[in-house]
């Protein structure tokens, strides 16, 4: 009994011991400094919520729970150290605590519930240990001191709003093992100029990284298969994206307003542009489709081109306005700088040039160059590129300007068909090659005497035609056989 005595005797005024249960409201306005009993597992919601001159908290290991609001409001505490012990974190368990530096959590706890830590407004660093699997909605959010956030292998889920307004937060690495991340998780952070995206994710949630105005460029790996709506809207510094091939859904206004965008390059799993998805990006000049395969009519190039039939193009009419138009028929990329978009035709053109022998190709790479509307990339991607024109109906200056991608006068189809049509040529003449020396070996036995340049059998032209039937090559005709 004595010992006890001494010791609160000895300890500052306000001290409290909590041994569990109810505090008095008027102990809960006086109180600045808390130790919690060993024997305590459990801090009751609203234990200590509005003790704004607590400044000293020490939490006991073996402490499992901490309620909701148990430290709501608790304007001038310091820090804080999470015990290792602890398990469940309650919403809003420490929100409000304007005060609040330092935040140490020990390995053990699994969540941090919703809000646990939001609006405190001083808080600089914070490290999440291994065990923290799921980051409540709004967990951190409003923390406008944050500049320094660590994210461990573990985290599985980033909720909704987690880091919302942490405006001074310059660098996000989130971990492969993140699968979710919620809408609006990074919304506002005006600060964040990094951001560094490890494969693993899937999904990034709506206005996940909306109005980072200092984000200049991103990555995303191809684990992520889908971007909700307005993810980087408001981007404004955003000059480069990487979209890489698994992505398979763009959302509404996912850059929309991402004025310092210049280029993007849709990879070919993308079956969904969502309603804006660029919309008043006024830099971009340069859009890229990798899934020409479905976008265009290649009959058209093989048959109709030669024969003046306009009734169809080269452009896949239907699947180009579902992957280019919203629902009211609005252009996706209305008031960007684009006056066209470019299709890559690589799996019809690039894949043949390869099989050529060197200097052939760099004749189809010459031809190429010459072609106003395709353009060869240093990749060796051939693109063909559809002018981006006015659709009105009218004149009328009052109507909206709608805009659609068109083939104009079948230029780009007639641009592509005469880059095949030399493929076609190269082909055939190293197919014709390969016959006559196959011929001029047969003529030759162990006993002839016959002088074998005299043996060579050049191939007739019809049989060159069935040649060029057999390998496809049909519509290309005339003006690939030598000589014609």
């Amino acid at each position: 009994m004595g010992d006890r005595l001494q010791q609160a005797a000895s300890q500052p005024e306000g001290f409290l011991l909590y041994e569990g249960g109810k505090v008095a409201e008027e102990l809960r306005r006086s109180v600045t400094h808390i130790r919690v009993a060993p024997h305590v597992r459990k801090i009751p919601d609203l234990a200590f919520r509005g003790c704004d001159k607590l400044i000293d908290l020490q939490l006991n290991e073996g402490l499992q729970v901490i309620g909701e609001r148990a430290f709501y409001g608790c304007g001038s505490l310091l820090n804080v150290k999470i015990p290792s012990s602890l398990t469940k974190l309650g919403q809003w368990a420490f929100s409000y605590c304007s005060g609040l530096i330092v935040l140490q959590l020990e390995g053990g706890v699994q969540s941090i519930g919703d809000y646990a830590f939001s609006y405190c407004a001083a808080l600089r660093h914070v490290t999440l240990p291994p065990s923290v699997a799921a980051i409540g909605e709004g967990a951190f959010c409003r923390c406008s001191r944050l500049v320094e956030l660590q994210l461990k292998e573990g985290l599985q889920d980033i909720g909704s709003g987690a880091f919302e307004g942490c405006k001074s937060l310059r660098s996000v690495t989130l971990p492969s093992s993140l699968i979710n991340l919620g809408d609006g998780a990074f919304f506002r952070c005006s600060g964040l100029i990094e951001l560094r995206v490890n494969e693993g994710l899937q999904v990034i949630g709506g206005g996940a990284f909306q109005d980072c105005t200092e984000l200049q460029s991103v990555a995303l790996p191809s684990s992520i298969t889908n971007l909700g709506d307005d993810a980087f809207c408001g981007c404004t510094n955003l000059a480069r994206v990487s979209l890489n091939k698994g992505l398979r859904i763009i959302g509404e206004a996912v850059f929309g307003d991402c004025t310092a965008l210049r280029s993007v390059t849709v990879p070919s799993t993308v079956t969904e542009l969502g309603a804006c998805a660029f919309c008043d990006c006024t830099s971009l000049y340069e859009v890229i489709l990798l899934g020409g395969r479905r976008l265009l009519n290649l009959e058209f190039v093989n048959v109709c081109v030669q024969r003046e039939e306009q009734e169809q193009g080269l452009l896949d009419r239907e699947a180009l306005d579902e992957m280019l138009l919203d629902e009211d028929r609005e252009f996706i990329f209305s008031d960007c700088l684009l006056n066209d978009v470019k299709v890559s035709i690589s799996w019809a053109v690039t894949e043949r040039m390869a099989r050529l022998p060197h200097e052939c190709m760099l004749s189809v790479e010459e031809k190429i160059h010459n072609m106003r509307r395709l353009e060869l990339q240093q990749d060796g991607n051939v693109l063909a590129c559809f002018p981006v024109v006015d659709s009105r109906v009218t004149d009328d200056e009052a109507q909206d300007k709608t805009f659609e991608v068109r083939d104009t006068n079948n230029e780009t189809a007639r641009s592509l068909h005469q880059v095949l049509q030399l493929i076609a040529f190269h082909e055939l003449k190293e197919s014709s090659i390969v016959i006559e020396l196959a011929m001029w070996m047969s003529r030759i036995d162990g006993t002839t005497t016959v002088q074998r340049a005299n043996c060579r059998v050049a191939v007739p032209d019809p049989a060159k035609i069935l040649i060029m039937e057999y390998c496809g090559f049909a519509g290309f005709l005339e003006p690939a056989i030598e000589g014609a």
